[in-house]
């Protein structure tokens, strides 16, 4: 039976997978047609200053000069690497928005689109319900991966996820003979797996999934033992 479930949810992602290609491809047609149909509107010609902020509009044969800041979007902001001071990196991953945001001496660096366990809503409560633990753990390790591309391993379970663990057992919200569980980190995907974590489909055991060049350009600057991560709903 849990070779026909895991044969249905490939499937069912398979799915998913071309009818986002799909979608995709349309959205890139119907742009082609407006644009061949000349029925893109020219409301507002605008001029820019090496800064990218905005210096002159003309509109209705009227010139306004104005000034604004152009800030860059937070998702896969660039930055560079040579001016991080690794051990004040701290990340904070929301998963009701499924993002992972990464600070650095207390501002916002960058971030990335993360996935999660199918059963992501909650906490963690045992081995085996692929939910991601909720809290602060620590990254123990980064390595190459085989399948995943890049692994960094979390200090779950913690004194915090053992003390929740506890007592989930003490309430009877799971078995007595349940295990706590482990093995928990950030990983990459599959080849070619991007517009997975672009779909925002939680697939993991309960680790986090990046695209395969945002997990490796994080993993460039954590520092093992050192860097924190708060996991929230």
């Amino acid at each position: 039976m849990k070779g026909v479930a895991q044969s249905r949810q490939a499937d069912s992602l398979k799915l998913k997978q071309e009818l986002y290609w799909k979608m995709l491809k349309e959205k890139e047609k119907r742009a082609r047609e407006m644009a061949a149909s000349g029925r893109y509107k020219e409301a507002v010609v605008v001029t820019y200053d090496s800064k990218g902020n905005i210096i002159e509009s003309k509109k209705g044969g009227k010139v306004v000069t104005q000034t604004i800041t152009v800030t860059q979007p937070i998702l896969n902001r660039p930055f560079n690497i040579d001016t991080v001071v690794k051990d004040s990196i701290y990340i904070k991953v929301f998963k009701s928005k499924n993002r992972l945001q990464v600070y650095h001496k207390g501002k916002i660096l960058t971030a990335y689109t993360c996935v999660f366990g199918p059963n992501c809503v909650g906490q963690k409560m045992q081995e085996g319900d692929r939910k991601t633990p909720e809290g602060t753990f620590t990254i123990l390790d980064r390595k190459k991966h085989e399948k995943w591309d890049t692994f960094m391993l979390l200090d779950y379970p913690n004194e915090e996820s053992k003390r929740f663990f506890e007592e989930a057992k003490s309430k009877g919200l799971i078995s007595p003979d349940a295990r706590i569980g482990g093995a928990i980190g950030i990983h990459g995907i599959w080849e070619n797996g991007d517009n997975v974590i672009d779909m925002k489909h939680n697939w993991t055991d309960g680790c986090l999934g990046l695209k395969n060049k945002d997990v490796r350009e994080l993993s460039t600057i954590i520092l093992p033992g050192i860097t924190k991560i708060s996991i929230i709903k």
